[in-house]
């Protein structure tokens, strides 16, 4: 009996040690799979980078230790109380997730977790208890076992992870859940490493990309620049070749390599210009499937086409259709007896000189796989630029070199002729001499006294007067010398009479004067003496009262005795002087001063009379007075339509009646010099407006020629407006501008002509053709007139290159609708030709004479009648 129970007893002790060694074991093993599968967690967070592969390995992970088909992870915030699905597989549910609100989790399981932050093992009986008292609603289907634990960040939560089964034979445990805390534990630090080397690789993957594209930059400027540099190296061969080349095939060969460095250029040719304008010349031409091109008028090629634009085009085959389409072009014109090859692409640029196309370069390809791009086109319309000065510059050092070789031909020939008349020559050297003694005395002596005349008077001075200023110390004075009743005798005794007292006035005062001095006469009876060298001021003086002395005596002149006088003035060399002619000028002064206190004495210039000739009127003076007193007015111009033979209307210009100088037409010089123009050009303004506001006639026009200066000074532009605004008919009235001042304003103006143009005032421009006749003028279409200068119309009978000028102005007129008006007609021939040509306006004193007073009264179209 007591071996049974120490039997029984041992054997419970057996039991009891095995079922500790059984719990000890799966404990082990519990513990063997939590660290597994937390190793495993780690080295996924090692190896996985990118988010989107993160949660399937973890789900991968927990359906390897525990049945978790079904598994999501959903994050919180719980200051939001927002919950975001970062991963849903789920075998029933899969399809609905991406329609499930925010709030489901919030009031499911899922958020029953995250609010109490506790893990929660939930079968059926327990899920419906949930639900019963309020804790959660049911979402979703419903599963037999639900396992969710908190995601933590330290104390906070930031989400839940959960597994479920549908099916109620696989029901999780205390173990399980123990386990999946572990992993939920863990699964915050994988996720934290993975999205810091997601945000890393990404960061990387930025940079990496923009640094790719800082590298392509920097290479597309490295191309840029090596292109640029290529570009003008080129420009600098292009120029250097105009002295390097000895003749123009080889510029034009070396050219044509240039560009070939630039791009494609198998087929490029050259075509300029003639003189006239009017054919095409190939001086080089290079193609794979063309002889060379011969000369031809123009017509409608590519080449012309260009020419026509005055721009850089790019022609393919689906342009070059288009154009042909259009009329613009006719293909075929290189060799229009041969069928020619088309081309698949052509790229031309004109050759420009002073904005005149001299002519084209062209490149052209046949092959369709190559075409030449816009890049290439900028490239060429740069370079063209360059090839036409180039071009130019050779053309002209050509032609300088041909003139040279002509004019060493010519000297060859002359020096040739020279050598046999030599002889002759050296022969009549003696004479020619003497006949050039005789010429020189004659142009500086006077003819009838041989006294020194004005112009070597003149000479002396200056030589004198330089010398003074570098010598002060040497002595120098001027006599001006008025004979008294010198018209008298001429008139009462004759003019012989008057000579020979000339004459013998002249050798008196010769005798009074030293023999270095200079006797000179100025004209009339006007004489003056330099004298030079003068030990002192006073010896002027008197030399003065021996000349007074000796014209005092009586002269006896073929059986009459005759009696003069002398009023003399005098000018001493004075610093102050800053040219010789002052000095001149002060003696005539002092001259007139001694005339006007009785004749027959001297005066001598002194500081006095300098300030009273300075307060005399200047000419600004004068034509202030002048202004001030209205002495100018308007006189009007007719203006003829030739072919009805009526008036178009007058073009006005100004007068100056001076009270002592009388009517002045052509004072355009003095009043630039006054600075007076403006104001004038407003006086004549104010007289034509008036003029134009009291006529009844409603037809005809009054054109007037004004200064750029009142389109650029804003009170000026101002006052014109003022002018202009009262005006009824405004398109009555044109105004003028020259041709130089508008080149010379530019693009400053054009605003203003705008605003006059919108105002109704009509515009010309005055004196085209007078310098360049620039037709960036005329294509402005700013101005209705074009008034060709007098001079180019006069010489329109004699030069043809003028009349075929005159003919593409009427083009262009008709073109641009604008009228062309002539000046200068001063003959019938010139008239009629104007008329031939088709310019029916024009002006001059041959259409003054032409439209008679009478002729003016009888026609209609007469808008001034009274002032024909």
């Amino acid at each position: 009996m007591k071996g049974s129970t120490e039997s029984a007893k041992r054997l419970k002790q057996a039991q009891t040690k095995l079922r500790r060694l059984d719990i000890l074991a799966r404990r082990y093993k519990q513990a063997y799979i939590t660290q597994g599968a937390l190793l495993k967690l780690s080295e996924l967070a090692s190896t996985i980078s990118d988010m989107r592969e993160f949660y399937p390995a973890i789900h991968k992970m927990v359906s390897e230790l525990l049945h978790a088909e079904n598994f999501y992870v959903v994050f919180y915030d719980n200051q939001t109380d927002h919950y975001t699905p970062q991963y849903f597989s789920d075998e029933k549910d899969q399809q609905l997730i991406a329609d499930v609100p925010s709030s489901a989790f919030s009031s499911g399981l899922t958020g029953y977790v995250a609010r109490s932050g506790q893990p929660l093992l939930c079968d059926t009986e327990q899920f419906e208890q949930l639900i019963c008292s309020g804790a959660i609603e049911p979402q979703g289907s419903p599963c037999a076992h639900w396992l969710g634990i908190p995601l933590c960040r330290g104390e906070q939560v930031i989400g839940v992870m959960a597994i479920q089964s549908y099916n109620a034979k696989q029901l999780y445990t205390e173990s399980d859940l123990a386990l999946f805390s572990s992993i939920g534990g863990h699964t915050i630090t994988a996720l934290d490493r993975v999205k810091s080397r997601e945000l890393l690789e990404e960061t990387v993957r930025l940079r990496t990309r923009e640094l790719r594209q800082i590298n392509s930059s920097l290479q597309k400027e490295i191309t840029e620049r090596i292109n640029a540099e290529k570009l003008q190296a080129a420009l600098y061969r292009i120029s250097e070749l105009t002295a390097s080349s000895r003749d123009m095939n080889g510029f034009y060969r070396a050219v044509h390599q240039v560009l070939g460095e630039l791009m494609a250029a198998d087929n490029c040719y050259i075509a300029l210009l003639d003189a006239e304008r009017s054919k095409l010349t190939f001086p080089f031409y290079l193609d794979q499937y063309s002889p060379p091109a011969r000369e031809r008028p123009l017509s409608r090629g590519f080449t012309e086409y260009v020419i026509r634009c005055a721009d850089a085009k790019l022609i393919n085959t689906d342009i070059a259709d288009k154009l042909v389409a259009a009329g613009e072009i006719r293909r075929g014109m290189a060799d229009p007896l041969k069928a020619a090859r088309y081309s698949t692409s052509w790229l031309g640029a004109p050759l420009l000189i002073e904005q005149q196309v001299i002519g084209v370069i062209a490149l052209q390809s046949y092959d369709d796989r190559y075409h030449y791009s816009d890049n290439e086109l900028n490239i060429l319309r740069f370079v063209s630029q360059h090839i036409a000065v180039a071009i130019q510059r050779k053309l002209a050092t050509e032609q300088q070199k041909q003139h040279q070789e002509e004019l060493e031909r010519k000297v060859f020939e002359s020096t040739r002729e020279l050598r046999q008349t030599n002889l002759f020559l050296r022969l009549q050297v003696e004479e020619r001499k003497k006949a050039e003694q005789k010429l020189f005395y004659e142009a500086n002596h006077d003819a009838l006294t041989g006294l020194a005349n004005r112009q070597m008077f003149l000479q002396q001075l200056k030589q004198q007067f330089a010398l003074s200023k570098r010598q002060p110390q040497q002595g120098l004075a001027l006599l001006f010398i008025d004979l008294d009743r010198f018209k008298q005798i001429n008139d009462s005794l004759g003019h012989h009479v008057g000579d020979a007292f000339l004459v013998e006035v002249s050798k008196r005062l010769l005798s009074t004067v030293r023999e270095h001095d200079m006797v000179a006469r100025l004209g009339g009876d006007e004489f003056v003496v330099l004298l030079t060298s003068l030990p002192d001021a006073e010896d002027a003086e008197d030399i003065a009262e021996r000349i007074i002395e000796k014209i005092r005596q009586p002269f006896y002149l073929q059986g009459q005795q005759v009696h003069s006088g002398a009023s003399i003035g005098i000018a001493h060399f004075d610093a102050e002087h800053s040219k010789p002619e002052a000095m001149l000028r002060d003696a005539d002064a002092a001259m007139y001063q001694a005339k006007s206190m009785g004749r027959n004495r001297f005066v001598i210039f002194n500081d006095t009379m300098r300030e009273q000739l300075l307060q005399a009127m200047t000419l600004e003076q004068v034509m202030q007075q002048a202004l001030a007193q209205q002495q100018f007015t308007a006189v009007y111009e007719p203006v003829l339509c030739g072919q009805g033979r009526t008036l178009l209307g007058y073009e006005v210009h100004s007068q100056w009646q001076h009270p002592l100088l009388g009517t002045q037409y052509d004072f355009s010089q003095f009043s630039a010099d006054a600075a007076m123009t403006v104001q004038i050009e407003q006086l004549i303004l104010q007289q034509a407006c008036r003029q134009l506001a009291a006529s009844t006639d409603d037809s005809g026009l009054l054109s007037l020629r004004l200064s750029v200066a009142h389109l650029q000074q804003h009170e000026l532009l101002q006052q014109l407006k003022q002018q202009l605004s009262v005006l009824p008919q405004p398109q009555r009235l044109c105004l003028a501008f020259t041709e130089r001042e508008l080149l010379q304003a530019g693009n400053s103006i054009h605003n203003v002509l705008h605003q006059l143009k919108q105002n109704g005032i009509r515009l010309a421009i005055h004196q085209f053709a007078a310098d360049s006749a620039p037709m960036g003028l005329l294509l402005l279409q700013l101005f209705e007139f074009v008034k060709l200068d007098a001079s180019f119309c006069r010489q329109l009978p004699r030069q043809a290159h003028k009349r075929q000028l005159l003919q593409m102005l009427q083009q262009l007129a008709h073109n641009y609708k604008f009228r062309l008006l002539a000046d200068g007609v001063d003959n019938a021939e010139l008239l009629n030709l104007l008329l031939d040509e088709g310019c029916c306006f024009m002006q001059g004193k041959y259409v003054t004479e032409l439209l008679s007073a009478k002729v003016l009264a009888e026609t209609p179209s007469v808008i001034f009648q009274q002032l024909a």
